[in-house]
């Protein structure tokens, strides 16, 4: 199990860097061996990485696609373009819900039973959005595909902190963040095409979603193993003495949690996280208006190149692939970084330094704003589209930076209470971006484009701020922490 909250700092002590490997037993008694996700062959990781990230892009890419679906379900079920767009916001409020149960319970029960059990439900309920007619059935559809796909986007950054050493969890976090854009980017565009086909119409694209889904669900259920080394060490421990004891001397030895104590200490410790811990609070505050930003974007291209521009929505949807190429080129820069930076940062000092990831998060604090101005004031029918799809590409980069270094930064302070702290951040970054798509009409036909979008952009420079000062202080804040680790 994990450790209780006062003796966290004890444990991941011991888990500092370079690999962060489950504590070994110093007592007189044998420790019972197990095989450690540290020891894995690096293929065998990279192909755990890579499925995970897939089931997560899976899981985003069924946000986004229903925001394809907005203008044909208002005109069939006569109602508002705010009230479909719910079917978008819904699903990821159910993203804020879910990681309250499935975060704490990853460290109560292990990883693959929470992680599998959310995703399949998910496939299961892609069903009935194929083939409802009916809009608040479809909408309590998506609120629940929202709450259980929520476990691969809370859980899988977590993992990676199960079987990577830090200067390879970089790595891997930026194919997880790239997954959770590339998802919600190709959403839209592969909606459209399949909605505006006369043959197939928007339903297809809950059978798409349930397509893309089972592949990568049943490859990921085979292969990626339980990765959440305290569970590990406990089977292990169990097995032991039940091989060398009588059927009657059979007994866990500790006591198994009950529900009582997972509610009372599992499912309450993200709250606890949030509310004692400012590194969490104010990153968790910058990720989410990072990620609020994103799904608005998925009503504001559409909207100025189809309304502004005059484009056919087909086409109108076909610049969101410059967040695409920028998401992509934004991971390969992580990649690059944590080899050549992080990494011998890394072997040089011994051990991590989770500010060493905050450099990126700064250069994505001035790339956004400056990618949302530009996109806003060359959003004129009179300018060529040529500008405003070139700043997609800053908007995209600047998100994917400040996201996946935000997320690598959270998961270096909290090793062993990631999950319940990537449960906060996840609750509460998609709170904010279930109602960013919902204020998002008004918004722009009130303001215009430009001073809507421009709106958003004093919004990000307002935290501008924030990684140089945890840049400059954070080793002391860690200090004061009840959860992090003792700073070396």
């Amino acid at each position: 199990m994990a450790d209780d909250p006062e003796r966290q700092t004890d444990v991941q002590e011991e888990q500092k860097v370079p690999l962060g490997k489950p504590p070994t037993n110093n007592d007189n008694e044998t420790a019972p061996s197990f095989e450690s996700p540290f020891d894995l062959p690096n293929w065998r990781k990279w192909i755990n990485t890579v499925l995970l990230a897939s089931m997560t892009m899976a899981v985003t890419f069924g946000s986004s696609v229903w925001s394809s679906t907005i203008t044909v379900t208002s005109k069939q079920f006569d109602v508002s373009e705010t009230v479909s767009i719910l079917g978008v916001s819904l699903y990821v409020l159910g993203f804020a819900l879910g990681p309250i149960v499935w975060g704490p319970m990853s460290e109560f029960k292990g990883r693959r039973l929470p992680l599998f059990s959310g995703f399949f439900v998910w496939l299961l309920l892609q069903i009935p959005i194929g083939v409802v007619n009916n809009l608040p059935a479809l909408l309590v559809c998506r609120l629940l595909g929202g709450c259980f796909g929520a476990a691969p986007v809370g859980l899988v950054s977590a993992m990676y902190a199960d079987f990577w050493e830090p200067a390879e969890r970089g790595i891997a976090t930026a194919i997880y963040s790239a997954a959770v854009y590339i998802g919600p980017t190709l959403g839209p565009v592969f909606g459209s095409l399949v909605t505006e086909n006369p043959s197939l119409g928007w339903h297809w694209t809950a059978w798409l979603t349930l397509i893309i889904g089972g592949v990568v669900g049943v490859l990921a259920f085979v292969f990626v193993p339980e990765t959440y080394g305290p569970v590990l060490k406990l089977r292990a421990e169990t097995k032991a003495r039940n091989l060398t004891r009588t059927p009657s001397q059979r007994s866990y030895g500790k006591q198994t949690p009950t529900f009582r104590d997972f509610v009372g200490k599992y499912m309450v410790k993200p709250l606890l996280m949030l509310c004692y811990e400012p590194m969490l609070m104010v990153m968790t505050l910058y990720v989410a208006i990072v990620y609020g930003i994103l799904y608005l974007t998925f009503f504001a291209f559409p909207y100025s190149f189809t309304e502004g521009r005059g484009w056919d929505p087909r086409v109108g949807s076909l610049p969101f692939l410059s967040i695409l190429v920028s998401v992509l080129a934004g991971s390969v820069g992580v990649a690059v970084y944590s080899k050549k930076y992080y990494q011998p940062r890394l072997v040089a000092r011994g051990s991590v330094l989770p500010e060493d990831r905050l450099p990126l998060v700064m250069l994505g604090s001035v790339m956004l704003p400056a990618g949302l101005f530009w996109f806003g004031w060359c959003s004129s029918s009179h300018i060529s589209p040529v500008p405003q799809i070139i700043a997609g590409l800053f908007i995209g980069c600047g998100i994917m930076l400040i996201f996946t270094n935000c997320v690598a930064y959270i998961v270096d302070i909290y090793l062993q209470s990631a999950a319940s702290a990537l449960a906060a951040n996840t609750f509460v970054r998609s709170a904010v971006a279930a109602g960013f798509p919902l204020a998002a009409p008004r918004m722009y036909r009130v303001l215009g484009i430009a001073w809507a979008t421009s709106v958003l952009g004093f919004l990000c420079i307002l935290l501008i701020p924030a990684p140089i000062l945890f840049y400059k202080y954070g080793r002391k804040l860690r200090q004061m922490s009840r959860y992090a680790p003792t700073p070396a």
